[in-house]
């Protein structure tokens, strides 16, 4: 009996609270059945209204801004066969080199995947379907290697396609690098030429970070690279800050739009003025509405006098809009003079494609050797130290309303730019595991509900109702 009593004392009031409780709820949802191999409809789902988008923008926007009228079916049909045999020449010599780049990379890339899906639907598909003798409740994991048994020699086939993808993605990737070398250089005409034809951008190089009021004289630019490399500099181009002269521009054309519409109005409101009055100034209105129309005048007449005080009169704001169109186009004369602001981007352009190649490696060197190095009085005029070098590329792939651009407000663009393809290749590309994420902390919070509504004692109750 001794021992029989040491043992019903040593029972804890957990041990003996939790053999009185019922078991947790299952995890298992009441649709999961239902569910199609998991959560692969959820992709199907996200696939269609991808293509829906895509189809949506090519119709309603693409084809609205190139045509004033949407073309009917043999009009559409045509275009699509047109862009379909578009050769990389004529895309580049339209488009520009990043387009044809862009499509090579997108066209290699999806023929890759492409080639790999029909090997996993075909293949490994069934192979883990039938083959498979693991026991899975997910039935999406019967769709994956996990449901082969572990040693089988059916794992062996996966090591075989794995080496069948390592093929063809490395036989892709050389094939549209292959193919990326005829639009690295181009000719005037937009051709694509060799590398060591007579092409401009392969004895130019582009240096950023310079001051912008070089942009106006040079010579300080042009005599250190002079000195630096003797007879060998043949031109120093420094552009003006396109970016704001297309902002000015745009300003300016704003401003002379307010300036029309609001001299319009003032001779509407004069047109209006004078229907009311007669020429004698007096109104033709009689008996109620008179006396309405009349506190009506008054409270107009008293309003205005409040805006002519506080400056804010129709005069006013066409004095203001006057000036700032003045001053507009005084900076825009200081454009068309020579006389503005640089972009803080040079173009410096050598005579031989060694001079051209042997800057870059020099300036590359300096760079990396930048600890110790004292500069010179010429090369802290030029803020040397914040130089950026590298090869120039063709003047058709430039965006040149871009030049001028500050430092922060392109991080900030390839901030948004980046994190939004971010978000997209998070959800698009892997949603499977991100559905299957939420539900894992459903259940997660599911079974802590249980528990806190089961616990009996006062500081899992007082927990639980701090959560709730």
């Amino acid at each position: 009996m001794a021992p029989s009593h040491s043992q019903s004392i040593n029972i804890s009031p957990f041990q003996a609270m939790n053999s009185s409780l019922p078991p947790p709820p299952s995890p298992s949802f009441p649709d999961w059945d239902e569910v199609w191999y998991g959560n692969i409809q959820y992709l199907l789902n996200i696939s269609a209204i991808g293509l829906f988008c895509c189809v949506f923008i090519f119709f309603f926007v693409k084809l609205r801004s190139d045509h004033r009228r949407i073309p009917g079916p043999a009009g559409v049909a045509a275009k699509l066969l047109a862009v379909w045999h578009a050769t990389v020449r004529e895309i580049a010599r339209h488009c520009g080199a990043d387009a044809a780049q862009f499509l090579l990379i997108e066209g290699g890339s999806c023929a890759l995947i492409l080639s790999i899906a029909v090997f996993s639907t075909f293949l490994m598909l069934p192979l883990n379907l039938y083959a498979g003798t693991a026991v899975r409740e997910d039935q999406f994991s019967k769709t994956t290697i996990n449901h082969i048994e572990k040693g089988s020699a059916l794992l062996w086939i996966h090591f075989l396609f794995v080496v069948i993808v390592v093929f063809l993605v490395h036989f892709g990737i050389s094939a549209v690098e292959e193919r990326l070398k005829i639009t690295r250089f181009r000719d005037g005409s937009g051709n694509p030429s060799d590398p060591n034809a007579s092409s401009t951008a392969i004895f130019t190089i582009m240096v950023q970070g310079i001051p912008k009021t070089l942009g106006a004289d040079r010579t300080q630019l042009q005599e250190y690279f002079q000195h630096k490399y003797p007879g060998k500099v043949y031109r120093v181009i420094v552009p003006m800050d396109l970016c704001a002269l297309d902002d000015l521009a745009e300003e300016l054309v704003k401003v002379r739009d307010d300036i029309s519409w609001l001299v319009a109005r003032m001779d509407s409101r004069l047109l209006v003025d004078e229907s009311e009055y007669g020429e004698s100034g007096e109104s033709f209105a009689e008996g109620l509405w008179g006396h309405v129309v009349l506190m009506w005048r008054r409270v107009k007449y008293l309003w205005n006098q409040v805006v002519a005080r506080l400056g804010f009169t129709d005069e006013e704001k066409l004095k203001r809009l006057q000036d700032l169109r003045a001053d507009l186009e005084t900076q825009l004369a200081a454009y068309k003079e020579g006389r503005a602001l640089g972009s803080g981007v040079a173009f410096v352009m050598f005579k031989d494609v060694y001079t051209a190649n042997k800057a870059v490696q020099d300036f590359r060197n300096e760079k990396k050797r930048r600890i110790g190095k004292f500069f010179s009085l010429m090369e802290l005029r030029l803020e040397r130290n914040r130089w950026k070098v590298e090869r120039a590329p063709l003047a058709t792939d430039i965006y040149w309303n871009h030049l001028g651009s500050t430092k922060l407000s392109l991080k900030l663009r390839r901030v948004a730019v980046n994190t939004c393809l971010l978000l997209l290749l998070l959800f698009c590309s892997s949603p499977l595991a991100v559905i299957s994420a939420m539900k894992s902390a459903g259940r997660l919070s599911m079974q802590r509900q249980w528990i806190m509504h089961r616990c009996g004692w006062p500081g899992c109750r007082a927990r639980a109702g701090l959560q709730v």
